[in-house]
Order: structure tokens, then C-alpha cells, then sequence
């Protein structure tokens, strides 16, 4: 059937990065996927000295986490960059692979100590950049332009292959064998990334990354709008990891929300197979503004669904547009990125998304705090973030 011929390049470094990434995804999915509910657990001793409700005290450990993970993200995205320049983007994967079993150990240990979370979430920070810019660096440079959705398309088929799987068997770990099980369990699917790291060639790039450059960039018109989409991004991925939250919430059990994402997960499976290769045949850029416009529709929606099957079909369609979405996004931006200052460009976009994640939860912790319908206007937040992805374009000279 012609909708399986998939024309995705075969290199020996991309089918590396392809392994990379799904052994990153992997762990990811086992372990990531339920990290606000682990978080949402958690009890940090001086919480009790602001007398919060025990919702409340459970998002601001989530909002502690993950802001203090995207601080450090920020402020070291310029001497990480500087590292990778050095010693090559082989290194930036290693030390990315390096710090990510460093962050699950202090997860694993966080049982008697629930501060090594904090921990955890500073070697997080420094791994971000290690890794993301090694990933997107390399994809970029070694994808045709011409093949770039379908490598995509490619990628996020097998993603989503594994997504459907691994939250489903991540909820029964941790029901049956608990967090720890999981966190070492993911800590042996992350050893296998370092392998695949080591059989790339290194690359070294030579880009005069600085804040003096990063501060030029920003004052370029196309980037600025280029880095509100980067932005609206980050709100949409941070959005879902609190879906999470709530769907734990509303089921009251971590096996029900793994079971029910990946059943809603099949559906859009095959769809992100085939949306590739249609994205470079077809720019497609009036179904992606419609994609787009229905992504922010769902996330209003989500505001309204309380049952297990109103939510499985909500995350059903939603992934379904979705799939296409984010490949025409991804494609873009990746794109822009090829020809100089390549690792510049990759950088300064992972700090523009560590910038949107320190404000994004800073205002969750702003809506849980003061407003009375808190998930509902983060579900507005989150609709707006996906419009503001609809200012991405694959050139920056490009207005329409």
C-alpha cells in the first residue's frame, strides 16, 4: 500500500540519531510521562510554612521542579554551547546521556531524601542543552532539506509507537513495583543511548556563541517572531505534562492514566507515518493554520471533560491533529536551521525555550494561587501558546 513507502534518508549518522532518540524516548515515556505526579507527591518540609492546601502544595513542588530545572537551563545554554564547540557535538551527546543517568539516580534516591529531587532538577538543566543541541544540530545537518518531513515523519511514527506503549507500562510498574523500579529501569534504557552515541562521527563547529550575539539576534524583527513561537511551543509541551496531572487527578490512579493516553495514542499512530512525506510534497501551510486553530479549540475543551471516555477521546483527536501539527512546525524551524551559525541558531532557540518555561511557570504558579477556576485558565494559556506557533515560518524574509 503506497501509504507505507516512507522516503526517509538511510545515513549511518541518522540512523544513529533515529536510535538516540528512541532510546531517549523510551526512557522518556516510562518515566517522564508521570514525573508531575511523582513531584505532585512529594512533601518538601518547608512547604508547610506557607499553609497550602494540599492541591496547591503539590502544584508548587511541580512549578519548584521544573523552574529551577529551566533556570539553570538559561544560564548555561551559552557555556554548554561553548563546550560543544570545543569538543564536538559526539561529546555533547555523551555528557547529555551522562547527566540524564545522573538526574534519574537522584530520582531513584529521592525516596528518603525528597531534596535530591532538587538536585535532580539542576543536573537536568545542564543536560538540556548537552542534549537538545546535540540532537537538533545533528538532524538538521544531516537531513536533506528535501526529505526533512518524512524523516520527521518517520521519527515521530516510531515515537508514538512507543508512546502508546510505554505509559501503559509505566503506570503498571509503578503501581505493582513502585517509582524507584521505574526510575532504574530507565536509568538501563538510557545506558543504551550512550552506545549509539559513541558510533557517531564527532563534529565540530566553530560558532561564536555569546550573549553579545544572542542579545543581536533578538533585536532582529524575524527572530523575535521567530521566538514567540518557540514560546507558544513550550506552553503547549508543558500544558500536556500537567494533563497529566490532571488526568491523575480525575482518575485517582497513575495504571488508569497510562492505560487510557496510550489507547488514545493508536488512532494517530499511522497518521504521523504518512503526514512526512505529505508536508515535502505539500507546504501545506492553510492545513496547518487549520490544525492549528483546532489544537487551541482542544485545549479549551479540556476544561470540560470529566469522565474516563470524554478524555480519551479528546487526547484521540487531539493526537490525531496534532501528528500533523507538529511535523509542519518542526519542519520549519529545523529547517531555518541549516546552512551558518547552525549551532548558534540551536542554541539560542533551546534558551529562548528555557526562557518561555521559566515564564510559563511562573504564571501556573500565579494561577493556583490566586484564581478559583486554575485549570481552566491554564487550558486558555496553553490555547494560546499553540497560536502563537502559527508565527513559525521555514524562511526568515517570509511574512505570508
Amino acid at each position: 500500500m503506497s501509504i507505507f513507502h516512507f522516503a526517509f534518508q538511510r545515513t549511518k549518522d541518522l540512523r544513529y540519531i533515529y536510535a538516540i532518540r528512541l532510546v531517549r524516548e523510551l526512557a522518556n515515556q516510562l518515566m517522564v510521562f508521570f514525573l508531575p505526579v511523582y513531584f505532585f507527591g512529594l512533601h518538601f518540609s518547608f512547604m508547610s510554612r506557607f499553609g497550602l492546601s494540599p492541591m496547591k502544595e503539590g502544584i508548587f513542588n511541580v512549578v519548584l521542579v521544573y523552574l529551577l530545572t529551566y533556570l539553570v537551563a538559561f544560564f548555561s545554554g551559552i557555556s554548554i554551547a561553548k563546550i560543544l564547540s570545543k569538543y564536538g557535538i559526539r561529546h555533547g551527546f555523551l555528557m547529555g546521556h551522562l547527566f540524564y543517568c545522573l538526574f534519574v539516580l537522584c530520582l531513584y534516591l529521592s525516596k528518603d531524601n525528597p531534596y535530591l529531587v532538587l538536585t535532580a532538577a539542576v543536573i537536568n538543566g545542564l543536560q538540556v542543552n548537552f542534549f537538545w543541541n546535540s540532537f537538533h544540530y545533528s538532524l538538521s545537518r544531516d537531513s536533506n532539506a528535501t526529505k526533512m518531513g518524512a524523516n520527521l515523519g518517520l521519527i515521530n511514527f516510531l515515537l508514538n509507537l512507543l508512546a502508546m506503549i510505554a505509559p501503559a507500562l509505566g503506570g503498571l510498574i509503578i503501581v505493582t513495583l513502585g517509582y524507584q523500579t521505574l526510575f532504574l529501569m530507565g536509568l538501563v534504557i538510557i545506558l543504551g543511548g550512550v552506545v549509539f552515541s559513541i558510533l557517531l562521527d564527532n563534529i565540530k563547529v566553530k560558532d561564536a556563541i555569546s550573549w553579545k550575539e544572542f542579545s543581536t539576534w533578538l533585536k532582529e524583527p524575524g527572530f523575535r517572531r521567530l521566538s514567540l513561537s518557540f514560546a507558544g511551543r513550550y506552553f503547549n509541551d508543558a500544558s500536556i505534562n500537567l494533563w497529566t496531572l490532571y488526568m491523575f487527578i480525575l482518575l485517582g490512579s497513575t495504571d488508569g492514566v497510562g492505560y487510557f493516553y496510550s489507547l488514545s495514542l493508536f488512532l494517530a499512530l499511522f497518521i504521523s507515518y504518512s503526514a512526512g512525506s505529505f508536508i515535502d510534497k505539500n507546504k501545506g501551510h492553510k492545513q496547518f493554520l487549520v490544525s492549528g486553530g483546532f489544537l487551541s479549540i482542544f485545549w479549551i475543551l479540556r476544561g470540560f471533560v470529566f469522565n474516563i471516555w470524554s478524555i480519551t477521546i479528546l487526547n484521540a483527536v487531539d493526537k490525531l491533529t496534532a501528528s500533523f501539527h507538529w511535523l509542519f512546525f518542526d519542519r520549519s524551524w529545523l529547517l531555518r536551521g541549516k546552512g551558518r551559525e547552525a549551532l548558534s541558531y540551536f542554541v539560542y532557540r533551546e534558551m529562548i525555550y528555557s526562557f518561555a518555561a521559566i515564564v510559563f511557570w511562573l504564571m501556573v504558579a500565579v494561577i493556583f494561587y490566586f484564581f478559583v477556576t486554575a485549570w481552566k485558565t491554564l487550558f486558555i494559556v496553553a490555547s494560546v501558546g499553540v497560536l502563537l506557533t502559527l508565527l513559525i515560518r521555514e524562511h526568515k524574509d517570509e511574512l505570508n
